[in-house]
């Protein structure tokens, strides 16, 4: 991949970008890769889960805080954290420096449209646009995933 293949997506007004790095297609399937820019404003993801891949977390810069369904612990630079596909996980940012997480999808998934979404996205269509991207809240129960 040169240079140019490189997209990012704003995730709204707070300054918080994705960068494609890796796109499925790139890698026969086996993964997509995405850098993560975190604004000072950023929050992160509320607990959820993927029934379809697994998601590992490299922390670059800065430091973010990561709940592996279980507990809290804060990653820094070098830190990496995996959740297992149906694994609860979420990530906060809870300090006001930004931070930068690379992020590895196994099998690879393409989540362009799903970030550029988010940016848009009515509050009231989120449940939606995230059950659409495999992208399911906590206590939302498997069986659950089969019905809608």
């Amino acid at each position: 991949m040169t240079h140019t293949d490189t997209r990012t997506i704003a995730l709204g007004a707070n300054g918080s970008t994705v960068e494609i790095l890796a796109r499925p297609t790139q890698t026969g399937g086996a993964a997509s890769l995405y850098r993560w820019r975190l604004a000072p404003t950023s929050r992160g993801p509320a607990p959820h889960r993927h029934t379809t891949f697994d998601e590992t977390f490299v922390v670059e810069t800065g430091e973010i805080d990561y709940y592996d369904g279980t507990t809290w612990r804060t990653l820094r630079p070098g830190d990496t954290a995996h959740a297992p596909r149906g694994g609860v996980h979420a990530l906060r940012k809870t300090r006001p420096e930004p931070a930068t997480v690379l992020m590895l999808l196994t099998p690879g998934v393409p989540r362009e449209d799903y970030f550029a979404a988010l940016a848009t996205t009515d509050e009231h269509d989120l449940p939606q646009l995230h059950a659409h991207h495999d992208n399911h809240p906590a206590d939302e129960h498997p069986a659950d995933e089969h019905h809608r």
